[in-house]
């Protein structure tokens, strides 16, 4: 079976979560897509965002270890990551995503699409089911008052 990279990025505002339509799966996703040549999963993330929606974040702290040295150093790491299957659609033969899952907030920009839901809205709407799972897990164990910064 085919597997793609793929980064998702949950962007947390006042205890909402910013979801678009995706028009192919007909279900409201968290942004994010696939992970460029020569891109970090963080990279893609901030890509994906900016690209989907119009907005600028910064990553939330996941981090208890940062290290830097010259041939090494410490990038922003997923909050968490998944192997999820993905259904065929059309030509689009089934496959599996290496999904990296990221947990940001907004810090500029200017929303262009997508509409911010509670985790409590989210039972209401088209969803994959691990969206308000991870969206929840998110509310429950994230540090929201500190981004992901070198020490």
């Amino acid at each position: 079976m085919i597997r793609q990279f793929v980064s998702t990025c949950y962007i947390v505002d006042q205890e909402k979560f910013l979801l678009l339509f995706h028009l192919k799966h007909k279900k409201w996703v968290a942004p994010g897509g696939h992970v460029e040549a020569n891109e970090t999963p963080s990279e893609a993330a901030r890509r994906e965002v900016r690209e989907e929606t119009g907005l600028e974040i910064v990553f939330l702290h996941q981090e208890n270890l940062w290290f830097e040295d010259w041939n090494a150093k410490s990038i922003e790491r997923p909050f968490s990551c998944l192997l999820e299957s993905v259904p065929a659609i059309g030509n689009e033969p089934a496959h599996q995503h290496i999904d990296f899952i990221f947990v940001a907030k907004p810090v500029g920009g200017t929303l262009t699409d997508g509409k911010w839901f509670t985790v409590n809205e989210m039972s209401e709407l088209e969803v994959f089911p691990d969206t308000p799972k991870m969206a929840q897990t998110v509310a429950r164990t994230v540090d929201f008052e500190t981004p992901v910064q070198n020490i």
